[in-house]
């Protein structure tokens, strides 16, 4: 723990603007694109009606929202079953907002008590921006307007790794508990698998069975509930075509927000078939580097959130993601002492607020006055940029930059405290 106030200080204006630039980005949200209020919610209510009249749940699209499918495993479609039930998308999207609500506050409640076990006394004032960060700020929004899953998963993760921090009160139980929380975020998006490499390195034994038992157990609940025909649909259809279709075949478009370092390599002219492999040997040196050395709390913290960085980074994603790292981030926030890891650390969150897209660099050249020949010459810079790199993405490897520091740098060395496994 470290006492500066500047820390504090730093800390809560990082939570204080990434709220800020969040309730920015609902009221842009509700005025520009109303039809985004509800969207995943409505999804998982034509899922739970399409289960319920015994319909092929991966073919039936909501009315209104042409294009857009149930994407997850056969059995995750149990849980919208009360959306169906209720009978209304306006009733669905309610539920589905009190659910995200109780999620993004346990997150909360779960960061509360990592600092806590590491002795770092909050104020109200920081209750209520950890609280506000979860739920508001530009990581977590998106996941509310549209009803999405993202923050039950945050929560999964948040309270899988305080499970392991806790292993050492009741070892056997607590690691079961981590992989499972574990496989089940990732029985719906399945990237969140990657974190199963935690476990390899913590040599979590107990916690890697877990997660193989409820990871199988739940798509063979599929198989049994709603016959092989659905699993085997999403295994060679959905869930194949769905990460082609995120891709990139050619130059890509400017104006798709997916942040991964693909995005790079098919701007410079990558076909897309060395685009997985290439993205690979870019990212698995930096975790490799990460698990070298995890014998401070701060080097764990920052092998589990380069870790999930790493992920986002490789995989082709939106930046509504950015909330699965909220554990590690807010701790590290909050336990970083000053010095060059948390200049990266902050620099990493605040680009990561800045959703900018060209769209928007279009509409700002055109209403600031500007000589043609100059106005012509921004708008080519920034397509050429927006092609190759986006802002949040800048955010996403100054976090990765970040957790490498903390792990190699010298600062460490004075700040140590026990970890709350020690």
């Amino acid at each position: 723990m470290t006492d500066d106030p500047s820390v504090r200080r730093s800390t809560r204006a990082v939570l204080a603007i990434g709220i800020l630039v969040g309730l920015v980005l609902a009221v842009e949200t509700a005025l520009s694109t109303p039809e985004q209020v509800g969207l995943a919610s409505t999804v998982y209510y034509y899922a739970g009606e399409a289960i319920l009249a015994g319909e092929n749940v991966y073919t039936v699209t909501p009315p209104d929202y042409d294009g857009y499918n149930y994407l997850y495993p056969p059995i995750v479609v149990l849980a919208f079953l009360p959306h169906a039930l209720l009978g209304s998308q306006t009733a669905a999207f309610a539920l589905q907002t009190i659910l995200n609500v109780a999620a993004g506050t346990g997150i909360a409640i779960v960061v509360w008590r990592g600092l806590a076990r590491r002795g770092v006394s909050l104020e109200r004032v920081d209750y209520a921006l950890v609280l506000g960060f979860t739920l508001l700020s530009s990581h977590a929004i998106t996941q509310v307007i549209q009803g999405q899953v993202t923050l039950w998963l945050a929560f999964l993760l948040a309270a899988g790794f305080d499970a392991l921090e806790r292993e050492r009160e009741r070892e056997r139980e607590r690691e079961a508990v981590a992989g499972a929380a574990f496989a089940l975020a990732a029985l719906v998006k399945l990237f969140p698998a990657v974190i199963g490499l935690w476990l390899l390195r913590r040599r979590a034994w107990r916690g890697v069975a877990a997660a193989v038992a409820t990871g199988c157990g739940g798509l063979l609940a599929g198989l049994v509930l709603f016959g092989p025909d659905l699993t085997i649909q999403y295994v060679t259809e959905v869930l194949t075509g769905r990460f082609r279709e995120s891709t990139f075949d050619g130059v890509p478009d400017p104006d798709r927000s997916l942040v991964t370092v693909r995005r790079l390599f098919a701007a410079l002219g990558v076909g897309p078939t060395l685009l997985t492999p290439l993205a690979l040997a870019t990212l698995a040196p930096f975790v490799a580097a990460l698990y070298r050395r995890v014998d401070t709390d701060e080097r764990r913290l920052a092998a589990l959130l380069g870790t999930l960085v790493a992920t986002l980074l490789f995989m082709p994603l939106q930046p509504l993601y950015f909330s699965l790292l909220a554990f590690p981030l807010l701790v590290l926030l909050y336990r970083l002492p000053a010095g060059r890891s948390r200049h990266l650390l902050v620099a990493g969150v605040y680009c990561t607020y800045a959703m900018f897209s060209l769209e928007m660099v279009v509409v700002a050249v055109g209403v600031v006055p500007l000589p043609a020949g100059l106005e012509a010459a921004v708008l080519s810079v920034a397509e050429t940029v927006f092609t190759a790199i986006l802002p949040p993405t800048v955010g996403m490897w100054l976090l990765l930059f970040a957790c490498v520091s903390i792990c190699y740098d010298g600062e460490m060395a004075a700040h140590r405290v026990p970890s709350p496994a020690d």
